[in-house]
């Protein structure tokens, strides 16, 4: 029997826009919460020691339904979230890349003691 492959892209980063508009009255991620969601999703997921790099972006074109996230690359968006929103994209995130070990075990010893 052969093991396939995972069909679609394999999440490496999440990107969290934090842009904040230089006219204060047009809509902006950052005027919408962006930059304490993004501290509380860069926070769950060194918790939680999903595999995965957490990115502040500057813009993903979606000003108008922000604050905006994105599974990167060719994943999906995630409009108009809220920490309320977090645990649930936390879930989806450790489901899609996996924990990783930060335990590095013993120390490497290279002349043998």
């Amino acid at each position: 029997m052969v093991e396939q492959e995972p069909v679609g892209p394999t999440i490496k980063s999440v990107l969290i826009c934090i842009n904040r508009r230089f006219h204060g009255d047009q809509p902006s991620c950052a005027a919408r919460g962006s930059e304490s969601l993004a501290d509380t999703l860069e926070a769950g997921v060194r918790d939680r020691k999903i595999n995965v790099q957490v990115e502040r972006i500057k813009c993903l074109g979606q000003c108008t339904k922000g604050p905006t996230v994105r599974f990167a690359p060719g994943g999906c968006f995630h409009l108009g979230t809220s920490e309320a929103d977090v645990p649930a994209i936390l879930d989806e995130l450790e489901e899609l890349c996996g924990t990783r070990d930060d335990d590095p075990g013993p120390p490497l010893h290279l002349l043998g003691s």
